[in-house]
């Protein structure tokens, strides 16, 4: 069995769309409110009415007992819905867009007739007390939009973590700099070079006998009769032996 897409995961999509949602709800009712000329948190105080009654419409003031409380319970609101969403996403095979937003508009479609339909007065939100019908309408609308844009957020998130490349993990205790290099092995001569390097030095003696591939071989060399060596002057300890052989054949 496949692992669900990220817009259904609870760890991944459900704070998102939570988030999302309870921040642009609370915002667009304290901005309906103020455009109907009521006060900015009137709306979040009627949602207290689960507890002070109706009563909770008419305060208008900023206190933990209305406006702290109401802010707690249309949050937990907020994220009750979300993992609606999220559950919604399950039977989605792919994370689209569209997919996305048909979900959270629906979930906000539900939530508004569960509250308003379903729910007895005391346990519905308390919006209607101070907003238009149509100013209720937008604000679920905006809900909806809310766990939209969480559930996308889960989806962007995902698609960048699988395109972004993955990294070795640093091990514990390794040092950040390049390991040395072990020193090159050295490769034993062979052929003629390791004959020579294996073999003490010749003496100089030697050397006239075995000269090397560079040295001329003054015992080839050939004396014209001028008496003179080709090829080049000879040392002078050859020049010496070769004027001894001429005199004596003479």
């Amino acid at each position: 069995m496949s692992p669900p897409i990220a817009m259904a995961r609870y760890d991944r999509a459900w704070p998102l769309a939570g988030a999302m949602a309870a921040g642009l709800t609370l915002l667009a009712l304290g901005l309906l409110s103020w455009l109907q000329g009521t006060a900015f948190w009137a709306p979040v105080n009627a949602s207290t009415q689960i507890i002070h009654g109706p009563d909770a419409a008419r305060f208008d003031g900023v206190d933990w007992a209305h406006t702290g409380l109401g802010v707690i319970i249309n949050v937990a609101a907020c994220f009750f819905w979300a993992a609606v969403a999220v559950f919604m996403m399950r039977s989605a095979r792919k994370g689209r867009i569209a997919i996305a937003w048909i979900t959270g508009l629906g979930t906000a479609a539900a939530a508004g007739a569960v509250d308003y339909a379903l729910l007895p007065r005391m346990l519905r939100p308390g919006w209607e007390l101070v907003l238009s019908p149509l100013a209720v309408i937008a604000a679920l609308a905006v809900l909806g939009v809310g766990l939209s844009l969480g559930l996308i957020a889960a989806h962007s998130i995902d698609a960048d973590r699988r395109v972004a490349p993955r990294t070795i993990p640093a091990v514990a205790g390794a040092s950040d700099t390049a390991p040395e290099q072990a020193p090159p092995r050295s490769v034993p001569a062979t052929g003629t070079f390791a004959a020579v390097s294996d073999q003490p030095p010749l003496s100089e003696v030697e050397r006239l006998r075995h000269p090397a591939p560079h040295v001329i071989d003054q015992r080839q060399q050939r004396i014209d009769p001028a008496g003179k060596v080709t090829g080049g002057a000879a040392p002078p300890d050859e020049t010496t032996a070769i004027s001894e052989l001429e005199r004596h054949g003479r």
